[in-house]
C-alpha cells in the first residue's frame, strides 16, 4: 500500500525488448518470462528488432530493454527518443558492447540501468531483478502522486486554511483557501518562505516562533484569537498547529489549520452590545414582572463562556 492506502499496482510487468538480433531477443524473452513467473508481479515480454518500430509501443509497456549497437538506431538514440515521449519509463541498456564511455553517456542520457550481456543465465536473473525493481519504484511513485492529487482535491474543498511548513518556515503545502487569504494561488506560495508571503515581518516572526515551539515541544498549539493585518482587510483567525513526521524521510513539520472567525467575532460583539443595552433597560424598569421576562430573554441570548484564552495568547492542547 502507498500513501493514503492507495494500492501499488500488482498487475504483470510488460517489457518490450529491442534487439536487432532476433534469436537473442527471443532467448531473452524466454529467460525473462521464466524468471518472471517465479515471483510477483509476473513479467511478460514482447520483442522488436527495429528500434524505430519500438517507439510506437512506448505507451503500452512498463519497461523497455534495449541493445546498444543496432544498424537503424543505437540504444542511446532510442533512449533519447523514448525520454521525449515517456520521461519516467524504465529503460535498461542490455548490451554486449560495453565500455565506461558508453555507460557514462547512458547515465547522462537518463538510462535507468546498464547491464552487460553474458552467456550465463545469471545475467537474465539480474536483468529480471533490475526490471522488477525499476518498475516497482515507478509504480510506487505514481501511487504516491495519485494519493497526493486526491489529498489536494479534498483539502482544496475545505473553507479553512490548511498548510504544511518545515522548520525553516517554508511552505511545503497550502490549500486554495489558505492561498486565497493572501490573494495568491497555492503554486505561488508553496516552496517559498513565510517571510516572503507576509508583508508584516513582525507577524512572520511571530508565526515562526509558534512553529518552532510546536516542533521543540512536540505538542499541539491553539491560538484562539489571532489578529491578522497583512495588507488586505484585517481578519481574526482561530489557528491550530500540530507537529507531524513525514514518512519515509522522518522530516518533522508543522501542520496548521486556520479558520477565519472574523464574522463570528463581529456577531459576538454585536450580541454583547445588545445584551449590555438590555441590561441597562432591565435596570430602569419599574415593573418586576416585565423585568423578570426580559431577564429570561437576556439569559437565553447570552452564550456560555468560551473555552480557551481570548486575545492572541497561545494554549497547548491537552493530550
Amino acid at each position: 500500500m502507498s500513501a493514503l492506502g492507495s494500492p501499488v499496482e500488482e498487475r504483470p510487468i510488460e517489457v518490450l525488448h529491442v534487439d536487432d538480433d532476433g534469436s537473442f531477443a527471443e532467448l531473452t524473452a524466454l529467460q525473462l518470462t521464466r524468471v518472471g513467473r517465479e515471483a510477483s508481479p509476473e513479467i511478460t515480454v514482447e520483442t522488436e528488432t527495429n528500434p524505430e518500430d519500438a517507439l510506437t509501443h512506448v505507451g503500452d509497456v512498463d519497461c523497455l530493454v534495449s541493445d546498444y549497437e543496432m544498424p537503424e538506431m543505437s540504444g542511446l538514440d532510442l533512449l533519447e527518443a523514448v525520454r521525449a515521449q515517456a520521461p519516467d519509463l524504465p529503460f535498461i541498456l542490455f548490451t554486449g558492447k560495453g565500455s565506461e564511455e558508453i555507460a557514462s553517456r547512458a547515465i547522462s542520457a537518463g538510462v535507468t540501468d546498464y547491464i552487460r550481456k553474458g552467456g550465463k543465465t545469471d545475467r537474465f536473473d539480474m536483468l529480471a531483478n533490475r526490471v522488477r525493481n525499476a518498475c516497482a519504484r515507478v509504480r510506487a511513485e505514481r501511487a504516491v502522486s495519485r494519493s497526493e492529487r486526491h489529498l489536494r482535491r479534498v483539502l482544496d474543498r475545505l473553507p479553512q486554511c490548511v498548510f504544511l511548513k518545515d522548520r525553516d518556515g517554508h511552505y511545503r503545502f497550502v490549500n486554495e483557501a489558505g492561498a486565497a487569504s493572501y490573494g495568491r494561488l497555492p503554486e505561488e506560495i508553496e516552496g517559498t518562505a513565510e517571510a516572503s508571503v507576509l508583508d508584516d515581518p513582525d507577524l512572520a516572526a511571530q508565526f515562526h516562533t509558534e512553529d518552532t515551539l510546536v516542533l521543540d515541544r512536540d505538542s499541539p498549539l491553539v491560538i484562539t484569537e489571532q489578529h491578522v493585518e497583512d495588507g488586505a482587510e484585517a481578519r481574526i483567525e482561530r489557528v491550530r498547529k500540530f507537529p507531524i513526521e513525514l514518512a519515509p524521510t522522518g522530516e518533522r513539520m508543522v501542520l496548521g489549520i486556520a479558520e477565519d472567525v472574523t464574522e463570528r467575532h463581529r456577531l459576538s460583539e454585536r450580541l454583547e452590545t445588545v445584551i449590555s443595552e438590555l441590561n441597562t433597560a432591565i435596570e430602569s424598569l419599574p415593573d418586576d414582572e416585565l423585568r423578570a421576562a426580559l431577564e429570561s430573554i437576556r439569559d437565553t441570548a447570552t452564550p456560555p463562556p468560551t473555552v480557551g484564552i481570548p486575545g492572541t495568547d497561545s494554549t497547548a492542547d491537552s493530550a
